[in-house]
């Protein structure tokens, strides 16, 4: 599993858990959230910052 897999997996836990405690509409809020937060935050990224990470997750230098 690579570094960011127990992360992905806590966050699915986590999400899994909210829709079945939390009732209704908050947990889908919560899921939403849990997932479009990396996405927001990459999508703030100019293009070189975002080539600069693809670099980085496939073992390139910079």
């Amino acid at each position: 599993m690579s570094n960011r897999g127990p992360y992905i997996a806590a966050g699915i836990v986590v999400a899994i858990i909210a829709l079945w405690v939390i009732p209704g509409w908050l947990a889908w809020v919560v899921f939403a959230a849990i997932l479009g937060i990396p996405v927001v935050a990459y999508l703030t990224l100019d293009r070189s910052q975002r080539r600069r990470i693809r670099n980085i997750n496939r073992r390139r230098l910079p």
